[in-house]
């Protein structure tokens, strides 16, 4: 892939706030890290930049696990968002699942599916992942960041066989700018209806969660359950019944279709 172009970038770009200002470096630690750093030196004038890398050396997912972010075939980056109100912080990551799919349908044609919690899937397979990580302060700050994969380059074997990229899938593989500007505005969009109406977020969320309705293993903090993955909460929880009817929900964890 290319050097970013900021100037095409600009020329691309609807949203009329976010991601007015792009910060790219070729390579970096992580776009999750350069978000914080930038924020701790503007404070609030930094809300709505984006941190876009070429390469990330330490890049992290969920869990602080290692984003796999090899140079030139993938869009690696960072949203700093200030939502208006804290209980819209744990819907961000929902948000932004949202706004993947709807970028990568404009820009490549592709048809997603969601895993529950934040991957982004075409045909069972991994296309991108999104991880928010929020802090409280003067004001709420939250730090979006988005991997998705682009080029055809085949992944490292450990993932080799649950992950794909556009190009992959058969599709052209859009240019950086294109992707990024795509993802903007349709993140500025979810993010205006997450606002207003957070209900009506989960529901479009649910009709593309493939996790529900299926027999899993879930890999919790606390250990691992069963259950049949039967609904969503309002805040993006899965809902399990188990082997004894009860049914529970739970916030965070690694899900296994079984």
């Amino acid at each position: 892939m290319s050097p970013f172009d900021s100037e095409a970038y600009q020329r691309l770009r609807t949203a009329h706030a976010l991601g007015t200002t792009v910060h790219y470096r070729e390579v970096t630690g992580s776009t999750m890290d350069d978000a914080r750093t930038a924020a701790d030196a503007v404070g609030i004038a930094g809300c709505g930049h984006v941190f876009v890398a070429g390469e990330q050396v330490t890049g992290r997912g969920r869990q602080g696990r290692h984003w796999v972010s090899p140079p030139g075939v993938g869009l690696y980056a960072t949203f700093h968002l200030c939502p208006s109100s804290v209980e819209h912080a744990p819907l961000l990551t929902i948000v932004g699942a949202l706004a993947v799919a709807d970028a990568v349908s404009a820009t490549a044609g592709l048809a997603t599916q969601f895993k529950w919690p934040n991957d982004v899937q075409v045909r069972g397979r991994k296309l991108a992942g999104v991880v928010a990580e929020s802090r409280l302060g003067a004001r709420i700050d939250v730090f979006l960041g988005v991997g998705v994969n682009v080029r055809a380059v085949r992944p490292p074997d450990e993932i080799a066989a649950i992950a794909t990229s556009i190009e992959r899938e058969g599709a052209p593989p859009p240019r950086l700018e294109l992707l990024l500007a795509s993802l903007c505005g349709s993140l500025e969009r979810w993010m205006e209806r997450v606002e207003a109406a957070p209900d009506e977020v989960i529901a479009q969320w649910r009709l593309k969660l493939v996790t529900l309705g299926r027999h899993v293993r879930l890999a919790t903090p606390g250990g691992e359950v069963e259950g049949d993955a039967v609904d969503v909460t309002p805040l993006g929880e899965l809902v399990l019944r188990h082997a004894d009817g009860r049914t529970a929900p739970y916030a965070a964890g690694d899900v296994t279709a079984v």
